[in-house]
């Protein structure tokens, strides 16, 4: 049964994660936020994570402070566990969160080319409620709601990289890329979860030409036909009088119709939502 140190006071994302892979991946009896010890740095049973100021695999030590070229606490441990480069394919935000722990914000905001503002705007009050109970925490059992929920999060997170890549591969199998006037439209019949790893089926095609998904809506019986990268061409506000349509989005980035109506009409819908001149909002 191992134990699991990470460092006391403010908790980061980077040591929440990597205790909630390492719940996830072993039996762990409890997690210590304190300052390793000699002793804990030298135990193969104790993974000391974000502290230590020693990265060491064999003896499951992961801090990355000592070493400006290692990336973030999390990145280690997930290359450990053998997911690093599937996390890195799978989840866009996974690279970035590791140049916030190590740059921090002012530098990552240089790297990305957007103003440093935009990053304290972005983070949510979710993180940040549940990152300040674990900063309370002086130790973590099992038996625990905490301990499960950190554990059960490190269990989807690394479930939902499967479903991710196994996703991508159906939508490479299954999804047509069909013209729309002259943009191109991602056709997917997929019900279950339907938008699940498109991002990453985009990239895959990487065609500036797809500019809007059509799939089943998670919003009734319908299809959803979605705006991607607000292309500035595409405005679904154009067929909202349509008896077909359910519902569209006060901006236009979105339409649902009514039923799974034939997709030769679902089609004839994505192209008179092609104009011109639209004044994406």
């Amino acid at each position: 049964m191992y134990t699991v140190i990470v460092h006391p006071g403010s908790a980061h994302k980077d040591d929440f994660l990597s205790v909630a892979v390492l719940l996830s991946n072993l039996d762990v009896d409890a997690v210590y936020r304190r300052e390793a010890t000699p002793q804990d740095l030298a135990d193969p049973m104790t993974y000391v994570v974000d502290v230590g100021m020693e990265y060491n695999e064999d003896l499951h030590n992961f801090d990355h402070h000592q070493d400006p070229l290692l990336p973030c606490a999390f990145h280690l441990v997930m290359k450990h566990f053998g997911q690093h480069e599937r996390a890195m394919l799978m989840f866009e935000w996974y690279s970035h969160m590791s140049m916030m722990d190590v740059r921090g914000p002012y530098r990552t905001a240089q790297q990305l080319g957007i103003d440093s503002s935009v990053l304290f705007a972005a983070s949510s009050p979710i993180d940040g409620y549940i990152l300040s109970r674990f900063s309370t925490l002086q130790e973590l059992r099992k038996g625990d709601l905490f301990y499960a929920l950190i554990r059960d999060l490190g269990r989807d997170l690394l479930a939902m990289i499967d479903r991710k890549m196994t996703r991508l591969e159906r939508l490479k199998a299954e999804a047509q890329v069909v013209p729309v006037k002259h943009l191109k439209a991602i056709v997917s019949t997929i019900a279950d979860d339907p938008k699940l790893s498109m991002d990453r089926f985009l990239r895959f095609l990487n065609d500036e030409q797809v500019a809007m998904s059509i799939t089943p809506s998670t919003r009734g019986e319908g299809w959803e036909l979605l705006r991607l990268a607000d292309h500035h061409s595409v405005d679904f506000r154009a067929v909202a009088d349509n008896p077909e349509i359910r519902f569209v989005h006060a901006n236009g980035f979105v339409a649902k119709t009514q039923t799974l109506l034939p997709l030769d009409q679902a089609l004839a819908l994505a192209m008179q939502a092609v104009v011109a001149d639209a004044a994406v909002v």
